[in-house]
């Protein structure tokens, strides 16, 4: 039974911060040095400054790393920068993208989802997660009692019964409409009427929920309930503020869910290794199946990979340097069932059975995860990478089947696209419901 809950959002003012596309940002993972600094510049206002932080301190005592994120969020609700709710609701969100060259739109609904450890089987992981980004956003989380962007969530509605409250709240003019880029629109309406958050909260109660993107989010939440707990955290704030997180909510068959996939690109092996490699590939994998012509592209390499559609184990291989590009299929006689549930996935057959059997405990330094396969045969052309593996998006239904049985995929197995810019609606704990 999952807990979804409306909230009092905070919301940025328009008439303190001017242009609301001006202090939206990714989320944190996908801020790099040179993009913070630019979302810096771009206005004193945008959420960068306190979703990634400036100028952090990490040798200072008591875990005040986002000190100066405190002080800021502080000012800014101080100066009405942000407003609040007067009452609890649900946030609806409408994100209209391009992605080669055909629009897509992709409905959420954002409010806070109770807590609950995964073997409770209210909330799905879908992988692991990795010590530093916890803490990094345990840090921030205990720095401003915040947060600051949504979790991207998945759930399951196949009568389709929220569908006739979502589109009744889309029939009126949305209350913010932002462009994070170029390529995407983002519409948010309030839903503040009882009848319609009582269908809502209704529904969740009977239905699980699945991390989409957000799991290191999720945790620290987790760490810093329990650390509340502890330090009698509930004296100041009631049990329900600090048991809860910001969750935007997508429907599992909605049209404008797009996933792709993570390449590998494997670097820093030595002759030894990178033989062992092609022999390892050699022994589980057939060349070019199906007399289909080799690819002369990375576009059409996998291309040629995702026409053997979702039941076919194949991967497009690119370099070592000098070799041509390759698709693989694995061999009729490779009984891959017997390895488990998690074997429908291509990049666990590679991890599993192909990169740690050679590589080890390098697997981790040898091996980077990128999402655009152009620049994954760039980096194995410059001799930056040896070679580079080609996967195609993993099917939705496989998602469901392997993740709903607890399960968890290889990390960098899904990438959810877009993501969901942060800074439409902030969520402070204290007094959110």
């Amino acid at each position: 039974m999952v807990v979804f809950r409306p909230f009092r959002g905070w919301k940025y003012n328009p008439d303190v911060v001017g242009d609301l596309n001006k202090v939206v940002c990714p989320p944190y993972d996908l801020i790099t040095p040179e993009l913070q600094e630019s979302l810096l510049k771009r206005s004193p206002y945008n959420v960068v400054h306190l979703e990634a932080g400036e100028n952090l301190d990490w040798n200072a005592p008591g875990g005040n790393t986002y000190r100066s994120a405190t002080d800021l969020f502080e000012e800014w609700l101080r100066r009405g920068v942000l407003r609040r709710e007067l009452e609890p609701c649900y946030y609806l969100t409408r994100h209209i993208y391009q992605y080669q060259g055909q629009t897509k739109s992709r409905i959420g609904v954002t409010g806070c989802v109770r807590l609950a450890q995964y073997d409770s089987q209210e909330v799905f992981p879908h992988e692991f997660t990795e010590e530093p980004a916890v803490m990094d956003r345990v840090a921030l989380m205990e720095a401003c009692n915040a947060n600051f962007s949504p979790i991207m969530s998945l759930y399951c509605d196949p009568s389709q019964y929220l569908a006739d409250t979502f589109e009744k709240v889309m029939s009126d003019p949305p209350a913010i409409q932002v462009h994070p880029d170029e390529n995407q629109e983002m519409s948010l309406w309030i839903i503040s009427e009882s009848d319609q958050q009582i269908r809502i909260r209704h529904f969740f109660n009977d239905t699980s929920v699945f991390l989409a993107d957000g799991h290191h989010r999720y945790e620290a939440a987790l760490r810093f309930q329990a650390k509340r707990a502890r330090d009698g955290g509930y004296q100041i704030a009631s049990a329900e503020d600090n048991d809860s997180v910001m969750m935007t909510l997508i429907e599992f068959d909605d049209p404008g869910l797009l996933v792709l996939p993570y390449h590998r690109v494997v670097s820093g092996l030595t002759g030894e290794m990178l033989t062992r490699l092609q022999e390892r590939l050699l022994q589980l994998f057939e060349v070019n199946p199906s007399g289909l012509p080799s690819a002369d592209t990375a576009d059409g390499l996998l291309e040629q990979v995702v026409s053997l559609g979702d039941d076919a184990k194949a991967l497009g291989v690119l370099g070592p340097a000098g070799e041509n590009l390759r698709l693989l299929s694995l061999k009729k006689d490779v009984n891959w069932q017997e390895w488990g549930p998690l074997a429908v996935s291509e990049a666990w057959i590679l991890e599993e059975q192909v990169l740690k059997p050679v590589l080890g405990d390098l697997l981790a330094d040898r091996v980077t995860y990128i999402h655009d396969h152009e620049q994954a045969m760039e980096r194995v052309n410059s001799g930056d990478s040896q070679m580079a593996f080609l996967v195609k998006p993993f099917p939705m239904n496989q998602f469901y089947d392997v993740v709903s049985q607890g399960q968890r995929l290889p990390r960098k197995s899904t990438f959810f696209y877009p993501k969901l810019p942060t800074g439409l609606v902030i969520n402070q704990l204290e007094g959110a419901f």
